[in-house]
């Protein structure tokens, strides 16, 4: 507002500052000699034009906050240009009878009603209007990006709730499973995998929402998971958990490693042979790295429904765009799959 304030000051006075001072001038004039010796031709041409300014601040309002919206949004042309036209008449003809009322004693020299003025009036006329229509034009569009912003914003939400929605049951139905087997040995593991997966299932409900997580602890999650898994296997299961690097204070999106170590374990699980599952994560810098590679099982009595990894796929589509890379050999007999995100 006080921007404004002092913008249309400016313009107000220009004309005061555009014309020189009379003691400037080789030549007095004539007539400021003899009616006003003492005047200053550039508070003469200030006050002749003080009205023609202020009617054409008031339509850059009426236009900015009015015309616009009710004609040009609407497309009804031809009643805009007719009532802008009919502005610029009504405007000048004010400014003709406030000329004529000021100069009433010497009106023939201040007569608006030449094509100099004309051109002069409607020149800055235009300008007001040209000005008003662009700042008009930027607000709409910045308006339009905001909303784009904000519905690309509430459907990246949404979508992400989705897909949280569909961790949640994939997961309990896994750990669920680990348990249901452990009952069915009778197994004295059951009540600490009962309590293993209630620590599991509160760091789900209170992490999963948020946006990122500490990597130390999604570490700790995966670890859990790990210790879960084992209560159901037999000893030819051999996990190797490898950390490198720092962790420090580097963030990750919640949940989003999950779905590569289920994986591992749905398919890399042998009664009979050593089944090996390899866990490497590194960060360097802010560049993470994680991979798992495993032996394969089962091909065709256990079909993959492919939720865990499509999930994970869009979810860094969603969250990391084209800062990740995500690399996945499926061969007959074994799996491997590594992720890279550049920067956490």
């Amino acid at each position: 507002m006080v921007i404004q304030l002092a913008l249309w000051s400016g313009f107000i006075a220009l004309p005061y500052f555009m014309v020189p001072r009379q003691n400037e001038m080789n030549t007095v004039d004539a007539f400021l000699r003899h009616y006003a010796p003492q005047a200053d031709l550039a508070q003469h041409t200030f006050f002749a034009s003080l009205l023609f300014n202020i009617g054409l601040i008031v339509f850059f309002y009426i236009h900015h906050y009015i015309l616009f919206d009710r004609f040009i949004i609407r497309r009804r042309f031809a009643s805009y240009i007719a009532i802008v036209v009919s502005s610029f008449i009504f405007i000048y003809t004010l400014s003709y009878l406030y000329k004529r009322s000021l100069f009433l004693w010497d009106f023939p020299r201040h007569n608006p009603l030449t094509l100099r003025e004309w051109v002069r009036d409607g020149t800055w006329f235009l300008l007001v209007l040209l000005i008003s229509l662009g700042l008009k034009l930027l607000t709409q569009w910045r308006q339009a990006e905001q909303r784009t912003r904000e519905i690309e914003t509430e459907q990246l939400r949404t979508e992400l709730s989705f897909l949280h929605a569909q961790i949640n049951p994939h997961f309990l139905f896994n750990s669920l499973n680990t348990i249901y087997s452990l009952s069915l040995k009778k197994s004295d593991q059951a009540p600490l995998a009962v309590l293993k997966l209630s620590q599991l299932l509160r760091y789900v409900i209170d992490e999963s929402k948020r946006e990122k997580v500490p990597l130390d602890q999604e570490i700790e999650y995966i670890n859990n998971y790990i210790e879960l898994q084992k209560f159901r296997s037999t000893s030819s299961l051999v996990v190797n958990f490898k950390l490198e690097g720092d962790t420090g204070s580097s963030l990750i999106a919640p949940l989003l490693l999950l779905p590569f170590v289920e994986n591992a374990f749905k398919y890399g699980i042998s009664s009979k042979e050593i089944s090996p599952i390899d866990i490497v994560l590194t960060i360097t810098d802010g560049r993470f790295e994680f991979s798992v590679r495993n032996k394969k099982f089962m091909q065709s009595d256990k079909p993959s429904t492919g939720i865990g990894i499509n999930n994970v796929q869009r979810r860094l589509k969603l969250l990391y765009d084209d800062q990740h890379e995500l690399e996945i050999n499926d061969l007959p007999d074994s799996y491997f799959v590594k992720l890279t995100i550049h920067k956490l």
